[in-house]
């Protein structure tokens, strides 16, 4: 059968079958390097050959032979045929007879442990399509189905980690899942905290119903209220229909508002009542909507010392706070860089970008020196970057962004002179003790936000968290 198979594969080159017989011991040997698993099967599912793959994919025992295709994985294998050629678009009443190839994938388990396996099968017929066996390709696709349940997204996401604050971070997330109590995400701007609200969502009870997602910092703060609460038709000057709010396209769901720290004071005591009563008035109706939404909000600035400072309410810290996690920014987790930048570079791969990137020394050091103030979500920025300017497959400094090649070319200057000496120099030239007066007044008037001060002084983030560092300001 293996014959029959290479020269239904061949048949146009020339081949003849017993020319390819004489080298069948080869070929299987050939065949059983390769990673995945090969199947041969006749069409009523008869196994006529397979490699090693097969057995340790399906968790077979050795001294176990399959003889049918039944006997693998517990799989409808018709069922699961049919179903994949009718996604691809085949037609009904061809199905049996189509050679094209189709794909699906199946869940198995192995012992206790569950493996997903992709499954590409083809039929392939003699000239006279007298006989017809399916080769099936398997493959384990486990890790990419997990780290993918993970991200819920592709791009950047801070759930790649072997840091320990981290995993117990997401450990902790999915143990939480389970309730609806509110959950505050609190870190930096790019460490993921969008990641770690699908990931709740998902283990939740409410994953079948989809997230609601409100970037609060990119509405405009006339149109907040509508948004949140919809607005009934006539309601207000171009109010031509009624129309939904978030809350209410949350119901039996979760809606994650991210900088919750961007919704004004007099919005909070109606968002205070909201989520404690669950249940709003849309502007312009008497009528009262009740909802079963479970919140989960993001801020990149400490809302406790909002709080304190007056520009958040104290009781709807409280209300939205039940459990607060932590994220921690990528300078205190730099063992997770190499971990995301494989990712990243995989994916890029998958993009259609070169499959031979390799990172020089010198800008791995300079990728685990940076300080990373956009966290995440720079780092995926920075290797698309370096991926996209590589030369000959190759990273070099030169091939990174801008801010990360000017921090590499201070850090050799900053660690041949002593601490104190370095802030006195000050940057470029400045006075150290102006310069630290400016930045802790942009900083004092941004009320902590980096972003904020960086354009409030006229330069970029990075550059504000370059002179922060030299001038010893808490980062």
């Amino acid at each position: 059968m293996l014959e029959f198979l290479l020269a239904a594969t061949l048949r146009n080159s020339g081949e003849s079958i017993m020319h390819l017989t004489a080298t069948r011991e080869v070929l299987e040997s050939v065949i059983d390097q390769i990673e995945d698993g090969i199947i041969i099967a006749l069409p009523d599912g008869k196994i006529t050959y397979y490699n090693h793959m097969v057995k340790e994919l399906f968790g077979l025992t050795e001294d176990f032979t399959p003889t049918t295709l039944s006997e693998l994985g517990k799989i409808s294998w018709n069922k699961r045929m049919a179903r994949a050629a009718f996604d691809s678009g085949e037609q009904y009443g061809v199905i049996q007879a189509s050679d094209h190839l189709i794909r699906f994938e199946e869940k198995i388990h192995v012992g206790e442990a569950a493996r997903f396996l992709e499954f590409t099968i083809r039929r392939l017929y003699s000239k006279t399509r007298e006989h017809e066996v399916r080769v099936i390709v398997v493959r384990d696709v486990s890790a990419k189905r997990r780290l993918e349940a993970t991200l819920q997204t592709g791009g950047a996401c801070g759930l790649i980690s072997s840091n320990p604050e981290m995993l117990k971070l997401m450990e902790r997330a999915r143990q939480i899942a389970a309730s609806d109590a509110s959950v505050l995400l609190q870190g930096e701007s790019g460490t993921g905290k969008s990641c770690f609200a699908r990931m709740i969502h998902e283990h939740s009870q409410r994953t079948r119903h989809q997230m609601v997602e409100v970037n609060c910092a990119a509405i405009p703060e006339t149109l907040m209220e509508t948004e949140f609460f919809g607005h009934v038709k006539g309601a207000f000057t171009g109010a031509v229909e009624q129309r939904h709010g978030k809350f209410f396209a949350a119901h039996h769901s979760t809606l994650f508002l991210d900088e919750i720290g961007e919704i004004p004071l007099h919005l909070q005591a109606k968002l205070l009542h909201a989520i404690e009563e669950r249940r709003f008035q849309m502007i312009g109706s008497n009528e009262t909507v009740s909802v079963n939404t479970r919140m989960i909000c993001a801020s990149n600035v400490n809302l406790r010392n909002a709080v304190d400072k007056g520009f958040f309410r104290a009781d709807l810290y409280y209300r939205i706070s039940v459990i607060p996690l932590a994220i921690p920014p990528l300078r205190d987790r730099v063992g997770d860089i190499p971990v995301l930048v494989k990712h990243f570079v995989d994916d890029l791969v998958a993009r259609g970008h070169p499959d031979n990137i390799k990172l020089t020394k010198s800008a791995w050091q300079a990728l685990l020196n940076y300080p990373w103030p956009g966290n995440i979500r720079e780092l995926s920025n920075a290797v698309e970057h370096g991926v996209i300017c590589a030369e000959k497959g190759s990273v070099e400094i030169d091939s990174l962004p801008q801010d990360i090649r000017l921090y590499s070319q201070e850090m050799p200057i900053q660690s041949f002179m002593e601490p104190q000496t370095a802030v006195e120099t000050g940057t470029n030239g400045e006075d150290s003790n102006s310069l630290r007066e400016e930045l802790m007044g942009a900083l004092k008037k941004a009320h902590g936000s980096k972003a904020v001060a960086a354009q409030m002084l006229g330069i970029d983030r990075t550059t504000l968290w370059r002179r922060m560092q030299k001038l010893g300001i808490a980062t």
